[in-house]
């Protein structure tokens, strides 16, 4: 009744943009997993590469479900509070920890693979981007922030799989 099409819809549940997504995470989970299997002889680097399927994979999962959502509103409830905006900042404070955690140590063991250093980089600078746009801070909730948001956030996804695979090869 509102003229969109929720199909089309960037920021809607359901939309192609969101299978896309889903789809790309869960790709670069099985690729991590990929790189966990091939590497045999250093225990350490393997079990860095599950925790970094692992995280590729609930963030798919989260994707389609918006578990994200559901978090918000359990620790906004929980303390009382939803300390900026819409209380958004709970779920982006507990994935920054666990991805720049996970992140910075797969960045340091992928620094051989030039290529792929470059994409996981980018992977970064984009979800930064989409959680600026997400949180307001450089552009509101219209037709072009959400735009940016959402494509920013496919964008890093994709150059996540991109990493993943480039390592795969390297």
């Amino acid at each position: 009744t509102d003229g969109r099409v929720a199909t089309f819809d960037l920021d809607g549940e359901g939309s192609l943009a969101v299978w896309f997504s889903t789809v790309t995470l869960l790709f670069a989970s099985l690729a991590s997993t990929l790189v966990y299997v091939l590497h045999s002889r250093e225990t350490h680097a393997r079990r860095l590469w599950l925790v970094g399927a692992v995280c590729w994979l609930v963030m798919s999962i989260d994707e389609s479900a918006s578990l994200h959502e559901a978090f918000k509103e359990l620790m906004s409830h929980t303390t009382g509070t939803r300390i900026v905006h819409d209380g958004t900042i709970w779920w982006v404070a507990a994935y920054f920890l666990v991805l720049a955690t996970t992140g910075c140590c797969l960045l340091w063991k992928m620094r051989k693979s030039r290529d792929a250093a470059v994409a996981f980089v980018a992977t970064a600078v984009f979800y930064a981007v989409a959680v600026a746009c997400e949180m307001r801070w450089i552009l509101t909730k219209d037709r072009a922030g959400i735009m940016v948001e959402e494509g920013c956030e496919m964008l890093g996804n994709f150059c996540l799989l991109t990493a993943m695979l480039l390592y795969v090869r390297h």
